[in-house]
């Protein structure tokens, strides 16, 4: 690894691990988090909760350029946020999913998809809920079993530390069970209330729009 991207790296680390202290003490949603990079592509993921106004001017200055909103109020918080703090910054999907209801293969084509590119640009990205824990912590998990070949058992140990609350949220561990059955191209083996919910027509098509802010 080349010093200089070993060196951004390591500030980007330090100073994400002091958000994320600060949420703690306040008692706020998750702090951003780094949970995949390739310095020498530049790509980076990062998951949050609820992003306020600072911590969005921060991920803008780490060089993200693209988020998906899990919790549906985009247009009231990044879209608004970005004119001042991220221009650079496109929402790229903005629906309030339920942590209570699995997420549908339709929406885990797109988001492959969106990673790929990413990926393959080395472009910086992020993701995030309302709280950071449950419904970021779903698709992290996925994240790592699809993208990092990380088995389901390690996947929903590391949900279930990073998570707070998760008491109240016992059904998102056989959620990401059946999303392993999912990647493996298996029969879903949890009960059917957490399986993947069928593709559409379009899922091999299936892609994020350019910018969802209205």
């Amino acid at each position: 690894m080349p010093l200089e991207s070993a060196a951004v790296l390591g500030a980007s680390r330090r100073l994400l691990a002091a958000l994320a202290a600060t949420a703690l003490l306040t008692g706020c949603a998750a702090a951003p988090t780094l949970v995949d990079a390739d310095p020498d592509s530049g790509f980076a993921l990062y998951r949050s909760g609820q992003l306020s106004r600072g911590e969005l001017a921060e991920l803008c200055r780490l060089g993200v350029e693209e988020i998906v909103v899990l919790d549906g109020n985009a247009a009231r918080r990044e879209c608004r946020m970005r004119r001042a703090v991220c221009p650079q910054l496109r929402v790229r999907y903005d629906d309030q999913q339920d942590a209570h209801r699995p997420v549908g293969a339709d929406f885990l084509a797109a988001f492959d998809r969106w990673v790929e590119e990413a990926r393959r640009e080395g472009r910086k990205i992020a993701f995030r809920c309302r709280q950071g824990w449950h419904r970021a912590g779903r698709l992290a998990a996925y994240y790592r079993m699809r993208f990092q070949e990380v088995p389901a058992p390690e996947a929903i140990a590391e949900m279930e530390r990073v998570g707070r609350f998760m008491g109240h949220h016992r059904q998102l561990a056989p959620q990401v069970e059946a999303l392993a059955d999912f990647l493996a191209g298996r029969p879903c083996s949890t009960d059917p209330s957490h399986c993947v919910a069928p593709a559409g027509p379009a899922a091999g098509t299936a892609a994020f729009p350019p910018d969802a802010c209205p």
